[in-house]
C-alpha cells in the first residue's frame, strides 16, 4: 500500500512522467509478448570454417538492436584489412566483441571511446579504452596515437554513440577529417523509431530520436533519404549502403574511383 500511494503522489505532481512510464512498460510487455511467440532465432545452417566469425555468430543469436548486424560488420570490416579500428560508443560491448576478432586476425588496433568506464570490455593486447566524450577528444586523437607509435589514420570508424542530430553533426565534423583515404564508416541507428523490427519477424524497443543520425548524415551529403527501406546509394568519394532492419545501419565507404 505504501508503494501504491507513493506512485500515486508522484503521478499526481507529474502526470505526463506518470504516462511516459506507463507506455514504457505497456510497450516493453507487448515486445516481450510477441517475440516470445515468434520463439528463438534459427542459428546458421551452414558453418563457415572461420572459428572468429562462428563467434560473432553465435553472439549475433542474442537479440538486441545491433545484432543481426554484428556478422555484417565483421565481414564488412575484414574486407578492409584495417590498422585502426576505431568505435565511438561501447554500451554492451557488442560491436566491441566483433571488431575485437576482426582486430586480432588483422594484427589491428582497436580503440573504444565512451563517456562511461568500460574498461573491462575486452582483454585484447592491442585493445585501448578511452574515457572521453568523443567530439572533445578527436583534436587530440592523432596525437594520442602518435605518443603511443600507432596508425594516426583511421581505417574502420564506428558512430555508436548519443543519436542526437546536434551530436552526430559534431561527431561528422570532428572525426571525418581523422579518416583514411580508404575508410569505412559505420552508423547505427539510422532507423531508430519506438518499436523497430529484425529480420527474424521479432521486434525490439526503442526510441523516437526524430531521426537524428540520418538527418545529419542528409545534410552532410545533401541528400534525402528514405531509412525504412535497404538501398544503395552513390556520392563523390562515396559509396553509401543502408539496412533498415534492426534499428538500422548506414555503412559509407570512403574511395576513390579514379575518374
Amino acid at each position: 500500500m505504501a508503494s501504491l500511494a507513493t506512485n500515486l503522489k508522484k503521478a499526481i505532481r507529474d502526470p505526463w512522467k506518470a504516462v511516459l512510464v506507463m507506455r514504457e512498460r505497456v510497450l516493453n510487455g507487448y515486445v516481450k509478448l510477441y517475440n516470445g511467440l515468434r520463439g528463438k532465432p534459427a542459428s546458421p545452417a551452414r558453418p563457415s570454417g572461420i572459428a572468429a566469425f562462428e563467434e560473432v555468430r553465435r553472439y549475433a543469436l542474442r537479440r538486441s538492436d545491433i545484432n543481426e548486424h554484428l556478422p555484417r560488420l565483421f565481414v564488412e570490416t575484414l574486407r578492409v584489412r584495417p590498422r585502426l579500428i576505431v568505435e565511438l560508443g561501447v554500451r554492451r560491448g557488442a560491436s566491441t566483441f566483433v571488431f575485437e576478432r576482426v582486430a586480432q586476425l588483422c594484427e589491428a588496433t582497436l580503440v573504444s571511446v565512451d563517456i562511461e568506464d568500460c574498461a573491462e570490455a575486452s582483454d585484447y593486447p592491442h585493445w585501448h579504452f578511452i574515457q572521453s566524450d568523443d567530439v572533445a577528444l578527436a583534436p587530440r586523437f592523432p596525437a594520442w596515437c602518435a605518443e603511443r607509435n600507432l596508425p594516426t589514420q583511421i581505417d574502420v570508424l564506428f558512430i555508436d554513440t548519443s543519436h542526437i542530430y546536434e551530436h552526430t553533426v559534431q561527431e561528422i565534423d570532428a572525426w571525418f577529417p581523422l579518416l583514411a583515404p580508404q575508410a569505412l564508416v559505420f552508423f547505427h541507428d539510422t532507423n531508430q523509431r519506438l518499436v523497430y523490427a529484425r529480420d527474424d519477424k521479432s521486434i525490439g524497443q526503442g526510441w523516437n530520436n526524430d531521426r537524428g543520425v540520418l538527418r545529419a548524415l542528409e545534410e552532410y551529403f545533401d541528400q534525402s533519404f528514405n531509412e525504412q527501406i535497404d538501398f544503395a546509394h552513390v556520392e563523390p568519394g562515396w559509396i553509401i549502403r543502408h539496412h533498415a532492419r534492426c534499428s538500422g545501419l548506414t555503412i559509407l565507404e570512403k574511395v576513390n574511383f579514379g575518374f
